[in-house]
């Protein structure tokens, strides 16, 4: 079974983070063994949340997993609490990585043109550091204009593929950029360095507002399938097909955008055994 770190943080509300990436991997034939960057009361956009912050404990888990010798075949990283703890992932990367871990950054700085509060101003600079080390990165078109210093603007997939491309000058092979809105669809904009190839994978729009997790969701499912076999069309088709029957429902069920998606009801999805 392919073992996956994932160094995310843990929000008791929100489906986001580690509560979505574990179910997903593990139900995907992954197993995921979670580096916790802090432990959250609920996801940061509620009015108000609590957090412990883990920088200062991340070193004795490493030196934890040192000790045992342990290997990994994927490395996800997710939600950083500080710069410091941006520093440990790049040195935490370097060291248990090889030329074939496959190395997923999900660099979470902030959406609809603005980067986070939560996080400090330098956080888009300290996330560059740990790039050249990664197979695939899935920012957001906020988090794509954050690292490349593009104005935002208006969200559209030119402006989204001149990005990616870009970003993978700083090293990733695979660059996603996910939800870009148009036309009542969600498009997620895919540029592979190898074969210089551009192209779009999209989802039907449902609701009227995003909702929380769903960016952890697709980087988990990308994770898995990629593991598991699969080239990145093909698993983030999953993604976006296992995003949209989990938002409807909660759009059905009238959900809270900060709660999350349904995606529990909708798991035998990803059971799929081959690419």
């Amino acid at each position: 079974m392919p073992k996956a770190a994932v160094i995310n943080d843990l929000s008791g509300l929100g489906k986001c983070s580690l509560t979505a990436a574990i179910p997903i991997l593990s139900v995907m034939g992954v197993q995921a063994c979670p580096l916790p960057t802090g432990v959250l009361s609920n996801q940061t956009g509620f009015s108000s949340y609590a957090c412990i912050n883990l920088t200062n404990e991340m070193d004795r888990f490493i030196a934890e997993w040192k000790k045992r010798k342990i290997s990994f075949d994927g490395i996800y990283t997710g939600f950083l609490c500080d710069t410091l703890q941006a520093e440990k992932t790049a040195r935490f990367i370097a060291e248990f990585s090889s030329p074939q871990t496959l190395v997923l950054i999900d660099p979470v700085l902030g959406d609809n043109g603005c980067q986070y509060p939560a996080l400090p101003l330098e956080m888009k600079e300290a996330i560059q550091v740990f790039l050249p080390y990664a197979t695939i990165i899935t920012p957001n078109y906020t988090e794509a204009c954050l690292l490349t210093g593009s104005p935002y603007r208006e969200p559209n997939l030119e402006q989204a593929w001149e990005m990616a491309c870009q970003l993978s000058e700083k090293g990733p092979g695979i660059v996603v950029i996910t939800g870009i809105c148009q036309n009542n669809q969600v498009y997620n904009a895919v540029y592979t360095a190898e074969h210089k190839e551009k192209f779009f994978i999209s989802n039907q729009w449902v609701g009227t507002q995003g909702y929380s997790g769903t960016g952890d969701i697709l980087a988990s499912v990308l994770c898995g399938g990629l593991l598991k076999g699969m080239d990145v069309r093909q698993a983030l088709t999953l993604a976006c097909n296992f995003l949209e029957a989990s938002i409807l429902e909660a759009v059905t069920d009238g959900t809270d955008p900060n709660e999350g998606i349904a995606f529990e009801n909708h798991m035998s999805l990803l059971m799929r055994k081959e690419p």
